[in-house]
């Protein structure tokens, strides 16, 4: 058996060259993806399907991590560094061309989750040594001040740049563009990487896969209903209602197994901490900003007829309240300020975001306008997930910190997002409705001003101006529903019992990584 090595690389590789080895893979790892948002109007049209089951796609990727989650420890005491990134990073690369030639929503889907899954493996190698530069203490607050902008800046940098591309050229291109990454990525783990154990191998202990298919049986359940649930009309939909039983089935039965097992997959029973519980309710709550997308699309995109490029780089804005969300984050955690103030910040900036956005609903705003709103809802972004990652880590043991993560995962990733862009779908669509109503009762043929638009422009011109103003009413009262329920939220925050924050056991991260490994290793 290969002795355990401590290290990455071989020890003829410069550390220079390590570094630069490490960023090509972070990036590589961080920016592909199996959907890319930004191009889901053009994929509609390509592919000649539903944008719901794109939207479920992108969810999929996301459930896909949570899945591979509760594994990582088990795989990463078994199969050596080197050869999990050969592994995912060639999968990856098959399921990207896969992406690019499949014409099956439901190819699609599938594809996603898998390459979620593989992705979570590979980010886990590349994070961990990244922490360690970053952060040599293994201070956390430090090390999400630093990450939370660099992923969040590349997936908002990857979007823009994928936009331009299919509007350029075709959506398919973009998949093809992201190979060399993957080949390249390959190639250098192959060379640089060396061949030994970074941790002792440990016997293979088992995986409960009844509780692992249980767990991704309700997650893609909970996926197909949200972003189903319009189309299908709801629950007059047998569909939806198969689904909604099938989904209550499946969840009791996960959560009786996990408690009656000696060995559970998920621990609940880390629920009943405050930090954690409290720390998945307002990560679900800040889904709540992030569903607003759709919102300023109906805007954007519907009134005001900006292309997707444009649209990405309203976006794109976000990355001066990302770097601004990042050094904010880097100074507070530097002079221990509480929690509660920074959640607080956080929800604030979101909210007033979208005040920003508010004020500027009319048919003339141009480009310049969303600036500020999306700077905003970056430093809002970074500072709540860095800020409520640390929260929910307090007081936790290496095995309970895997636990809580996946979790978090779910809510910060699929549920919130998910739960609240269906809830936004929902007031958008009924809103235009009745907006429409109460602007065309009150229109009459023999009304100059409504008889002379019927002139000039016609029936067609006339109903098209009217659905412009109830389109423009519908986006302010959603924006005005999102405001009254950010005062909310910032109250609820205000009240909320944080508790004092054990630094010193949040900057022994390492120490519990250890733990955790020789955990693993004597119980098998």
């Amino acid at each position: 058996m290969s002795e355990v090595k401590k290290g990455l690389f071989h020890d003829w590789v410069p550390k220079p060259v390590g570094l630069l080895v490490l960023l090509v893979l972070t990036l590589t790892v961080l920016t592909t993806n199996g959907l890319y948002t930004a191009n889901i109007t053009d994929m509609v049209g390509g592919l000649g399907t539903l944008a719901e089951y794109l939207t479920m796609a992108n969810f999929a990727s996301s459930i896909g991590m949570v899945v591979a989650f509760p594994l990582l420890l088990k795989v990463k005491s078994q199969v050596r560094t080197r050869h999990i990134l050969l592994i995912c990073l060639s999968a990856t690369a098959a399921l990207t061309l896969l992406c690019a030639h499949t014409t099956s929503p439901q190819v699609m889907i599938l594809a996603n989750f898998l390459l979620g899954t593989f992705k979570m493996f590979a980010m886990m190698e590349v994070i961990i040594p990244v922490m360690g530069m970053i952060s040599p203490d293994w201070n956390r607050g430090r090390f999400y001040a630093v990450f939370y902008p660099i992923s969040i800046i590349a997936g908002q940098a990857s979007a823009y740049f994928t936009a331009q591309l299919a509007y350029d050229y075709n959506w398919q291109l973009v998949y093809y563009f992201m190979l060399p990454g993957l080949l390249l990525s390959l190639a250098l783990v192959t060379v640089f990487y060396h061949n030994e154990r970074s941790i002792p191998k440990a016997p293979w202990t088992g995986v409960d896969w009844l509780s692992l298919l249980q767990l991704s049986g309700f997650l893609m359940l909970l996926n197909y209903i949200l972003c189903f649930a319009k189309v299908e009309d709801y629950f007059n939909s047998l569909y939806i209602q198969g689904a909604c039983l099938a989904f209550v089935v499946l969840v009791l039965w996960f959560i009786r197994r996990q408690v009656t097992l000696a060995q559970p997959l998920l621990n609940l029973a880390i629920l009943k901490r405050r930090n954690v519980w409290g720390a998945l309710l307002m990560v679900f709550l800040v889904g709540l900003f992030m569903g607003t997308g759709s919102i300023q699309s109906a805007l954007t995109l519907g009134i005001l007829k900006f292309n997707p490029v444009t649209n990405a780089q309203i976006n794109l804005w976000m990355v001066p309240g990302i770097v601004a969300g990042g050094f904010f984050l880097f100074f507070w955690n530097k002079y221990q300020r509480r929690l509660k103030e920074m959640v607080l910040v956080g929800f604030g900036v979101y909210t007033l975001a979208h005040v920003v956005m508010y004020v500027n609903v009319h048919p003339g705003a141009g480009v310049q306008d969303f600036y500020l709103a999306s700077a905003m809802k970056g430093f809002g972004m970074v500072v709540l997930f860095a800020t409520l990652g640390v929260y929910a880590a307090d007081k936790l043991q290496m095995q309970e910190m895997f636990t809580a993560s996946t979790f978090l995962i779910i809510f910060r990733s699929f549920v919130g997002p998910a739960f609240f862009s269906a809830l936004v779908s929902y007031g958008m669509y009924h809103g235009q409705i009745d907006n429409l109503n109460q602007l065309a009762q009150n229109m009459d043929a023999l009304h100059p001003a409504v008889a002379a638009r019927a002139l000039a422009s016609g029936v067609q011109g006339l109903y098209g101006s009217v659905t412009v103003q109830a389109v423009l009413l519908t986006v302010q009262e959603m924006l005005g529903y999102v405001i009254l329920a950010g005062g909310a939220i910032l109250a609820g925050v205000a009240v909320f019992r944080f508790g004092k924050i054990n630094r010193r056991k949040l900057v022994n991260w390492r120490k519990k990584w250890r733990a955790a490994v020789a955990f693993q290793t004597i119980t098998s």
